[in-house]
């Protein structure tokens, strides 16, 4: 009986969406959106209400000075909430200090809220020639607190959502990546290799446990807060140290730092390439990219540094798993 020979598939390269903006200005848009279309939307209800009700006794520029002036507001308050999310000990280590952060820092957020939107309408009214007048600061400030309470909580939702989901994608893009190297044929051997010499490695303290990694296999390091996130071919590990602690222990020939918060593995790049503004898209050998700052541009491009040594094991199967997004902590079994 004739028996058709099996035909090997070839495995299929890793084509995950990249996100075409940097981090930085991902915030941003969506910080303005959050802060400007809710605003936005006010004004024309407010304009609705006052023509249905046959009333005359604001003009049309008023509401737009409201809600403006409160969204400026809002947008300068926001570092606060950088700070409490970045720097608070956590729901899990302090519950209880946590929550005192978050209401101390929300008093704080209202009151440079409300100080900046009622500042802009004064100097508004009076460019003007008109008189804003505020109520009693007993009345009106607890009328406010109650709303920016709100504002509060959906910006720090905001705020840690996004990052949760950026520590997703990059799970995922690293599980993708394996599971595409495990469709690749092995490579036929060229004859026995001399052993490569073992790197030394370092400590990472995970929780209770110390994890000891080469190097070589770690694909890039990313600052996460107060954390940083180190990505090897087969997990992520969230570790308290900071990314400078992190670099004086990795050899240099290896490891590049191409942003403010992010190192990557030298092996792994195959091409750069310069934008207009003067930042660098980096492709890795499996066809993804990320972004990294002109800043660091002479750094990235040097050419003086010493030929990195063979990546471990691995490693080449989880490349695509560096994404360009705002870093964030995470952990758990692997992908970018």
């Amino acid at each position: 009986m004739f028996t058709a020979p099996t035909v090997e598939k070839a495995a299929r390269p890793v084509t995950l969406p990249v996100w075409p903006l940097p981090a930085r200005t991902t915030w941003a848009l969506v910080w303005l959106v959050a802060a400007l279309l809710p605003t936005t939307v006010n004004i024309f209800s407010v304009l609705t209400e006052h023509a249905r009700g046959g009333k005359s006794d604001i003009a049309p520029w008023e509401p737009i000075c409201w809600e403006y002036s409160s969204a400026i507001g809002s947008l300068v308050a926001l570092p606060l909430i950088y700070l409490v999310v970045d720097h608070a000990p956590g729901w899990g280590r302090a519950p209880w200090r946590t929550l005192a952060l978050h209401v101390l820092t929300m008093l704080v957020f209202s009151v440079v809220h409300v100080g900046i939107m009622m500042g802009l309408r004064v100097l508004i009214y009076d460019a003007v020639g008109w008189t804003y007048r505020m109520g009693p600061l007993a009345r009106e400030f607890p009328y406010e607190f109650r709303k920016d309470m709100l504002a509060y909580m959906m910006d720090v939702a905001i705020l840690m959502g996004g990052r949760q989901l950026v520590r997703l994608s990059r799970v995922v893009a690293l599980v993708e990546a394996q599971q595409a190297a495990s469709l690749s044929p092995p490579a036929a051997a060229a004859g026995p290799a001399p052993a490569p010499e073992t790197p030394p490695r370092i400590e990472l303290k995970v929780g209770s446990r110390r994890v000891f990694v080469s190097p070589a296999e770690i694909i890039q390091v990313t600052a996460a807060g107060k954390y940083i996130e180190v990505m090897t071919a087969e997990r992520v590990h969230l570790v308290r140290r900071s990314l400078a602690d992190v670099q004086a222990e990795l050899p240099a020939s290896l490891f590049v730092r191409v942003h403010r918060s992010r190192l990557v593995n030298r092996a792994a790049i195959q091409r750069v390439d310069t934008r207009p503004s003067g930042d660098l898209d980096i492709t890795f050998n499996t066809g993804l990219t990320a972004t990294a700052s002109r800043r660091y541009k002479a750094e990235l491009l040097r050419t003086d540094v010493p030929a990195p040594p063979a990546p471990a094991p691995g490693l080449d199967r989880a490349r695509g798993a560096m994404l360009s997004s705002d870093p964030g902590p995470s952990t758990g079994p692997r992908s970018a």
